[in-house]
């Protein structure tokens, strides 16, 4: 079973997927390059772009993508509604960047065959495009209405990120270490 570290996070995916760190950023302690989306989408000056962490293919029929987004917010002291919305302009944006990424990888596919993001980059076969954010939140406060303003606002931020992610045809699920009776069998998440 493969095991990914993002920040304080493991993320354990099947031995039978194909799993791609795909923002992952090059680290010179285990010699690790950058991925593709930093070595060729963002390289050389593109600005303004963002990426999901990892892009998943299960290897079921019929062909079906992961986008899965990890956001830890702990310690993030933001007002509940300022942090929420800049999450939902950010996770749409990294789902259009990572498509758009995604997408010339598949252009490119004759100039980089090795590439560990080839497999992924099959967006002319139109795959089913799942969409999950992981996201831990600041500790809920001891105050009752403050917990209730606090779920609804998760509640919301769902609904929202699942009706604009609808429109694009892409299934999208939210997620947090609380809900770990909820987590796809599929995969599991757990503190380093």
């Amino acid at each position: 079973m493969p095991t990914f570290r993002e920040g304080k996070l493991l993320f354990d995916f099947p031995a039978d997927w194909q799993v791609v760190h795909y923002d992952r950023d090059a680290d010179p302690t285990s010699g690790t390059a950058p991925g593709f989306y930093r070595r060729v989408v963002t390289n050389g000056g593109v600005k303004q772009v963002q990426a999901i962490d990892f892009v998943c293919l299960p290897l079921a029929a019929p062909k079906k993508l992961l986008f899965l987004e990890i956001k830890d917010d702990r310690l993030d002291t933001r007002a509940e509604g300022e942090r929420r919305t800049l999450l939902y302009e950010a996770v749409l944006s990294k789902v259009a960047s990572t498509l758009a990424g995604l997408l010339l990888a598949e252009r490119l596919r004759a100039q980089l065959p090795s590439d560990e993001v080839q497999p992924l980059a099959c967006l002319s076969e139109l795959p089913l495009i799942e969409v999950a954010l992981f996201w831990l939140e600041p500790p809920v406060p001891s105050n009752t209405l403050r917990r209730i303003v606090k779920k609804d606002g998760k509640t919301l931020l769902q609904q929202r990120l699942t009706a604009k992610l609808l429109q694009w045809d892409m299934p999208f699920t939210l997620y947090n270490l609380t809900d770990a009776d909820r987590l796809p069998m599929e995969w599991q998440a757990r503190e380093v």
